[in-house]
């Protein structure tokens, strides 16, 4: 059975959130990071309310949008602790959306 790509979208989209949301809630994180975080946590939000999922095009977009954003937050954290060891997470998911997004493109 083929993977239902509104679900493998969201998925890819809730488990982006989820990290990002681990840079907003952390002690740890410098204000520059919560900083970046908190806009994409804001960022990703609008999109999610202003594309839908049923079309292909809302899918890409958010796709597109997804990848934009978690690439900023990769970005704020890559050079300083305590998150350079979330990369590799972050890299998988934007790895994730990129497929996704290839794959809905073809669509179009």
């Amino acid at each position: 059975m083929a993977t239902d790509p509104k679900k493998a979208i969201k998925d890819v989209y809730d488990d982006g959130m989820a990290e990002v949301m681990k840079v907003v809630g952390s002690i740890k994180s410098t204000p520059a990071q919560k900083k970046v975080a908190k806009q994409t946590s804001k960022d990703l939000t609008a999109m999610l309310l202003a594309h839908t999922l049923a079309s292909i095009e809302g899918r890409t977009a958010l796709l597109s949008g997804l990848i934009v954003e978690l690439n900023q937050v990769t970005d704020a954290i890559k050079t300083k602790p305590p998150y350079t060891g979330a990369l590799n997470t972050f890299n998988t998911l934007i790895t994730k959306a990129t497929t996704l997004f290839n794959t809905e493109k073809k669509k179009l």
